[in-house]
């Protein structure tokens, strides 16, 4: 089987940058997609500079001005020998939207799992028209409001321990997503499937039209049916 980009099985090294002082400026401006920018990272941490160019239209002298302005941070996560270049909130952009719990060097807490995670799911929430994202408490990466319904979201990278011990002491109200690597991987899941109100989709099939991305619980994960329409699939 070919390995995801974002599989774990590569070999993965971080390259953070350090925590850096610079001048604190409300006055640098920002257009509308860096705002959306320094909000979306304000909420999960993290994302990968394809995305930024692919998902927000920030181009690279977008990217190295936000940079020279402290509103982003890059860093560099290496895949094998091909080096990714990442990025997360910068003070003068937590300045920008009045984040009052910024805390500079946050990244640091992140290994690799962790921004693995961060990734995907920034693939899933774009394939959501006119959706919202909203912060979600551990062990979720995020929350995607889409319409009326709020879907947090739980990206498998390792084990599943931390959401197990959630299942196991919170409701099962919540409407959840989960990206996995392979179907295979959510075996420890199973026994709280039939309670569950979830989707789940994988790597691979992220790139999947929408229509065709879920997989639902049936006496095991089959296959959304693709003829259903999107409200459809989602009305968990």
């Amino acid at each position: 089987m070919t390995l995801s980009p974002f599989s774990l099985f590569h070999n993965w090294e971080l390259k953070w940058q350090r925590p850096r002082m610079y001048k604190r400026s409300k006055y640098l401006g920002n257009s509308k997609k860096e705002k959306r920018v320094i909000e979306s990272l304000a909420i999960v941490g993290v994302i990968g500079g394809k995305q930024l160019s692919d998902f927000y239209n920030i181009n690279r002298n977008d990217k190295k001005k936000m940079v020279r302005h402290g509103k982003i941070m890059r860093h560099d996560i290496k895949q094998n020998n091909k080096l990714i270049p990442i990025f997360t909130l910068g003070p003068n952009g937590a300045d920008m939207i009045n984040l009052a719990n910024y805390k500079q060097g946050y990244w640091l807490t992140y290994d690799v799992s962790d921004v693995l995670k961060r990734l995907l799911f920034f693939e899933l929430f774009h394939k959501f028209p006119k959706a919202r994202l909203t912060p979600a408490p551990a062990p979720f990466v995020g929350a995607i409001q889409y319409r009326k319904n709020t879907f947090y979201v739980y990206v498998v990278r390792g084990d599943m321990n931390d959401l197990l011990m959630h299942l196991k002491w919170e409701t099962s109200s919540k409407r959840m997503i989960i990206i996995t690597e392979s179907i295979n991987h959510l075996q420890p899941l199973n026994i709280y499937a039939n309670d569950l109100h979830v989707r789940v989709t994988t790597d691979k099939d992220l790139g999947e039209s929408f229509q065709k991305m879920f997989y639902k619980w049936d006496n095991g994960w089959v296959k959304e049916s693709a003829e259903r329409k999107q409200s459809k699939i989602i009305n968990l």
